[in-house]
Order: structure tokens, then C-alpha cells, then sequence
């Protein structure tokens, strides 16, 4: 991932299992690659509306450039317009540094074993590369002809309908819920399309501290080469009983071809 000697030591030292969202994004915000960054006089207004806009939390003062590297980060991913040429300068840089920061801290996460630590950065990695935030529809992918309308995409947000509860309604409950009844098929086959497994597995103890798990792996939903390409990625983590430590963890590639088989 090409990270400096510095950031991997801020990585060492800050780092912890118990770290949530604000502690991650913070960790990203004093990597060594941001060293040079500082806060001009001229940036610090709009750097103070940056920080009360965004929706994480900046516990650092605004007179730490670790604040402002934080608050664009959370600034791209809103998709939130700059008024100065410096600020979107800056988010230039970061945008082009996050996603590889970001995979990096996943891989330490998924090294050491932390589940919710992993999970978090794989999330964080997924808002970037989306600029969307995780609380916001998935829907909102869609583009182009197959794009959802905003109105109804906030109203799927108000209502809290997540992709999981889309997935269990057919169409005309999906109308309902949208309160647009002539989009409920268009949106039920959207939520198809979504990449989705179904897991079945089977445990069979060899010792007293071995175990033999046999997965079971069915695609269930659509494949689309306009939106999945030629194959889709997954990461199957075997945790502990309270889901804090990994146990084992490997990628999962889904080829096209094999889209409808079990694996």
C-alpha cells in the first residue's frame, strides 16, 4: 500500500480493538502522508462550517490540521462543495490517499484479528470509494437510466428501509412503502441486483481445539455485467462466539459464469 514508516508507527500506537468511528477516522487524520498539510488563516472560517457540517464527530481543535484532514475526508465522502481553491486542493490529495490508507488499515485490522475494528474500516473503504455514507440508501449507486429519484430515495431513508427489509417485500409492498406504486417493480428488481450470499455451514470437531467448517455458498441475486463486471468480490470472516476476534478470514471471488452455481 506504499505507507510511510511514520504512519504505520501513528498506526501501532493509536490503533486499538476497541476503536469506533470517531478514533478510525482520526487514526487516518495523523497518517505521515498528511505531515505537510497545515491550516492557512484564510481556511480556518470555512474549516470551522466543515466541522459543524460533517457527521462524525472532530474531537481536535481546529488549530490541528489533523481536524481539517478529517473534516475533508467526512466532506468528500458527503460530496460537499469547497468555496477555496486551497481546501479543494488539499481534498484533492486526501481523496487519492484514502483508499489505499483505508485498505491498510483493514489488512491490520484483519491481521491482528479484530472483527468490529475490520468490519468498520471495510465500511469506511466502501464510503469512499462511493462517496456515500452508510446510512444513506444503496440505491443511490444506480445511475443513468436505472437511477432511483431523489424523492424517493429520501423517503426510503426517512423510513429506514434497508436493503435486508427491501429484500423480504415484492413489489406492491415495495410500492406502498414508496408510496409510488408504478416504481415498486423497477425498485424491487434494483434490489435484486444487490450482491448477496446465502451461507450454510457445517462444524465438525477433529481435536479439542480444531474444528472443520464446510461452507455452503449460494448467489442470491441478479447478476448484471453493467453493474457487477465480470466478477464480484466478498470477505468471509469466521468470528468468535461474541464476534470480536477473527478466527479465519478469506476472499470470496464470483465469477459471471458461475453466478448461478453453488460453490
Amino acid at each position: 500500500y506504499y505507507i510511510t514508516h511514520n504512519s504505520m508507527a501513528v498506526y501501532n500506537e493509536h490503533l486499538k480493538i476497541t476503536s469506533g468511528d470517531i478514533e478510525l477516522l482520526r487514526v487516518f487524520s495523523l497518517s505521515g502522508e498528511f505531515r505537510n498539510m497545515a491550516i492557512r488563516p484564510d481556511e480556518r472560517m470555512e474549516v470551522k462550517k466543515l466541522l459543524e457540517r460533517v457527521p462524525v464527530p472532530v474531537k481536535e481543535s481546529i488549530e490541528e490540521p489533523s481536524a481539517k484532514i478529517n473534516a475533508l475526508l467526512q466532506a468528500y465522502i458527503s460530496r460537499l462543495t469547497l468555496e477555496g481553491f486551497s481546501l479543494a486542493s488539499d481534498m484533492v490529495y486526501i481523496r487519492q490517499s484514502a483508499g489505499r490508507i483505508l485498505r491498510a488499515l483493514f489488512e491490520i485490522a484483519l491481521k491482528r484479528g479484530w472483527a468490529s475494528v475490520a468490519e468498520k474500516c471495510l465500511r469506511f473503504c466502501l464510503m469512499v470509494e462511493r462517496r456515500m455514507w452508510g446510512t444513506q440508501s444503496p440505491l443511490r449507486q444506480f445511475k443513468g437510466k436505472t437511477a432511483v429519484p431523489e424523492e424517493i430515495l429520501l423517503k426510503l431513508e426517512k423510513k429506514d428501509l434497508t436493503i435486508d427489509r427491501l429484500y423480504d417485500l415484492d413489489s406492491h409492498e415495495i410500492g406502498e412503502g414508496i408510496e409510488f406504486h408504478s416504481l415498486g417493480k423497477g425498485v424491487y428488481n434494483l434490489v435484486h441486483r444487490f450482491p448477496r450470499l446465502d451461507l450454510s455451514a457445517t462444524v465438525q470437531p477433529i481435536t479439542r481445539s480444531l474444528l472443520r467448517v464446510e461452507l455452503t455458498i449460494t448467489p442470491d441475486f441478479t447478476f448484471v455485467e453493467e453493474h457487477h463486471g465480470n466478477s464480484v468480490a466478498f470477505w468471509i470472516l469466521v468470528e468468535d462466539v461474541d464476534g470480536d476476534h477473527i478466527l479465519h478470514h478469506e476472499m470470496f471471488i464470483l465469477k459471471k459464469k458461475f453466478a448461478q452455481d453453488e460453490h
